[in-house]
């Protein structure tokens, strides 16, 4: 159910249809979930690691098919550059390139080739707190673009300082997400308050340096070892 508020008392409701129809095979999904991780893994140690300096590259944080990296490129171009700068064997590079990046300009077939890469997003700088929590500003004035799984970001006003405050002194931010609920045929506003911005993260196990690991049976942060 989607909604939108017309004026003090009154709401423009859209139910969900009963029925739909899906032209995605279930077969692109499962796809994803099975394989995301492996070719992901294939691509950095197949890739990066044989053609691309890693110690100019810093993992920020991923997800089921996406990872967020900076890079120690070249002053002197914008952010645009991708890896461009930090390629230590080109021959390597130029060979297999082609398998994971776009190479026809504009092609959007090519782009979204089977298991290759797309640039999702792009910027200056990155804050993370967690996959599907972060910020990147996208351009020297400063404007970023801020996910936050969960929260309203039309009702919550999120602020680079909070997250900044979080990371430096585990300063919480509290926010609210307003809905329409319906029960036994009554229309009410719930509001519904909950930690927006914190450096508590319960989907994985967090080391004392920040890393995120995955929950396994028997396992707990202590026997985890970092460099």
């Amino acid at each position: 159910m989607d909604e939108q508020k017309i004026s003090e008392d009154s709401y423009m409701v859209q139910m969900n249809p009963e029925h739909c129809s899906c032209k995605t095979p279930l077969q692109v999904a499962f796809f994803i979930l099975d394989n995301a991780k492996y070719w992901y893994l294939n691509f950095i140690y197949n890739f990066m690691y044989k053609c691309l300096d890693m110690n100019r590259i810093h993992f920020i944080e991923g997800d089921t098919d996406s990872a967020y990296w900076a890079i120690s490129g070249n002053p002197n171009e914008d952010f645009t550059q991708q890896f461009n700068a930090v390629v230590k064997d080109r021959d390597f590079h130029n060979d297999n390139a082609k398998y994971f990046f776009r190479t026809i300009k504009g092609d959007v077939y090519d782009e979204k080739k089977i298991l290759g890469l797309a640039i999702e997003r792009q910027g200056t700088a990155m804050y993370a707190l967690a996959p599907k929590n972060y910020m990147i500003e996208t351009n020297y004035c400063a404007n970023s673009k801020i996910k936050l799984k969960g929260v309203n970001q039309k009702t919550n006003k999120i602020t680079k300082d909070q997250i900044v405050d979080c990371i430096n002194e585990g300063k919480i931010t509290k926010c609210t997400n307003n809905r329409l609920g319906q029960k036994n045929h009554q229309m009410s506003q719930l509001s519904i308050e909950k930690n927006g911005i914190t450096g508590i993260h319960n989907n994985m196990v967090v080391l004392e340096n920040q890393s995120c690991c995955p929950y396994m049976y028997g396992l707990t942060a202590k026997d985890y070892s970092y460099e």
